[in-house]
């Protein structure tokens, strides 16, 4: 370095010139999933007393969390996925007619290791090769994506990684959590299921050795946390598997041609490519049998998005969930045969008879009947959670209804422009919009009593306010989403759109 002089006047001479390299810019990408009301909010924060439109039910007492994808730092690619951010974790909680926010980053190794470096080290997402190579072998898990309540522990998911447990009241990341060491491997889905009746969580994983495998394991753990039954299976290639249908007696997978192959992310960065060159398959496992019990069935092509509902009824399985005839690409253009348009979802119901099906997907050649159950599509969707694997009356969904002005994001993701109730029993919809430049996301159902009847009680769902760059916490009547808010929460700043919430009752949460 030059050394600085100064003049006899006092005036400044020759002033230092570093030799070192400047730091690098800290700039966000011009591009759609980082600019603008979907650009990184990256604010942790407590906010007391949020300002309240309205009056918040007294039976609200308890938490509502959610996850989102939060960048910390701008990526390594400036293509970088949405689904590729750094987990952050929104809580509000209710008590005594008061909401108050808290926000936090999951301290995940990889949010540590970026944290102290001053930027992104882990490169595109799921892809190892793309990483710094001071990260090299490391855990690139970023719990962004949903976030449980089991066996009074709060777990932050992501389908690419184990979870990570959170204090439930300071948000506080206590670190990975792999069941007391019961689940093997490296990943652990974002979507596992609760049993209402016994209590057990029932999850999957897939990928679980971090690369691409044919290879599923299903994972049954009890009410207190212990995992009571690992099973794995295979499947026909290794398939994007976000969600999935589980009733009282059966597991459903859909093996859809979203493809990742290990070989192709030494030369591309996209880990998963639609391959429409692919067959799409339908897996049922008996739950009792295991998957020595496996029954294939042949599926027209297409994706499952996420999942409503699924139950049986003697010889005859039905699930509810949103499936779309495309990949997902706004999240993962590049095709085998180049890029192709992109493709809403639709709520359709399936209808097997388990008495069919083949042993192995190369014999499978029966089929199953599907039914269209909403008019416009959406995703998102929640039933009222002590009905879970039965057959359930009402259906609550995040709608983009055609008739409102959609905001911009993918045909495929939030924000939506309305939240829609199904009643089973008429076929009959009602919906809520918040407005023109009112963005809802996923509703989250709170029964009004543990022995309320099936639906009665709220939905809580964020809202972004796009012009005016900020949030607001929706409270609706379930059954009468059209008469609007009972009460709106207000949150003074701009949350970075999220994914999937939950909620915990006060008595849970120890007060």
């Amino acid at each position: 370095m030059a050394t600085a002089t100064t003049q006899s006047d006092g005036t400044p001479g020759q002033q230092p010139v570093s030799t070192q390299p400047p730091p690098e810019t800290m700039q966000f990408p011009n591009t759609r999933h980082f600019q603008g009301f979907f650009a990184p909010s990256r604010i942790e924060a407590d906010v007391y007393d949020l300002e309240v439109e309205g009056r918040i039910p007294p039976e609200l007492n308890g938490a509502f969390y959610r996850a989102a994808a939060d960048t910390q730092y701008p990526p390594r690619f400036a293509n970088d996925v949405y689904i590729n951010g750094d987990g952050m974790i929104h809580m509000v909680r209710f008590d005594n007619g008061h909401a108050d926010l808290k926000t936090r980053y999951v301290r995940t190794q990889r949010f540590q290791l970026e944290r102290q470096a001053r930027k992104a080290l882990f490169g595109a997402y799921r892809n190892p090769y793309t990483d710094d190579p001071s990260v090299a072998g490391i855990d690139d898990g970023n719990a962004n994506t949903a976030i449980i309540w089991h066996a009074g522990k709060l777990l932050a998911l992501k389908e690419a990684a184990l979870p990570y447990e959170l204090d439930p009241a300071t948000l506080e990341t206590k670190g990975v959590y792999d069941f007391s060491g019961q689940i093997p491997g490296r990943t652990f889905t974002a979507h596992p299921k609760h049993d209402p009746r016994t209590g057990e969580l029932i999850a999957f994983a897939y990928n679980a050795s971090g690369l691409p495998d044919k290879q599923i394991h299903i994972h049954e753990i009890s009410a207190d946390g212990k995992v009571t039954r690992s099973q794995t299976f295979e499947v026909p290639y290794s398939s994007m598997v976000h969600d999935w249908l589980v009733t009282r007696d059966h597991f459903v997978f859909t093996i859809s041609p979203m493809v990742a192959d290990p070989e192709q992310l030494k030369r591309e960065e996209q880990y998963f490519v639609w391959d429409p060159n692919r067959e799409t398959y339908v897996a049922i496992i008996p739950r009792d049998e295991g998957v020595s019990g496996i029954r294939w069935f042949r599926s027209e092509q297409l994706l499952e998005t996420h999942t409503l509902n699924a139950w049986t009824d003697g010889d005859t399985l039905v699930g509810d969930h949103f499936v779309t005839k495309s990949g997902w690409f706004s999240q993962f253009p590049k095709t085998t045969v180049g890029l192709l348009p992109e493709q809403p979802p639709f709520l359709h119901r399936w209808t097997f008879d388990l008495t069919q099906g083949a042993a192995h997907w190369d014999d499978a050649t029966d089929t199953y009947r599907s039914e269209q159950l909403l008019a416009s599509p959406g995703d998102m969707p929640r039933v009222d959670p002590r009905v879970l694997m039965e057959k359930n009356r009402h259906s609550w969904v995040g709608g983009m209804h055609p008739d409102l002005p959609m905001p911009e994001f993918g045909p495929m993701g939030p924000p939506f422009n309305s939240i829609i109730h199904r009643d089973e029993s008429t076929g009959a919809t009602a919906i809520w919009a918040g407005g023109e430049h009112a963005a809802p996301e996923e509703p989250v159902f709170v029964p009004k009593s543990a022995d309320a009847d099936e639906g009665e009680g709220y939905l809580l769902a964020l809202v972004g306010r796009r012009d005016q760059m900020r949030h607001d916490l929706v409270i609706l009547d379930a059954l009468d989403v059209a008469a609007g808010p009972i009460a709106t929460v207000k949150i003074p700043f701009r949350l970075r759109y999220g994914f999937h919430g939950t909620w915990v009752p006060g008595s849970e949460l120890g007060r």
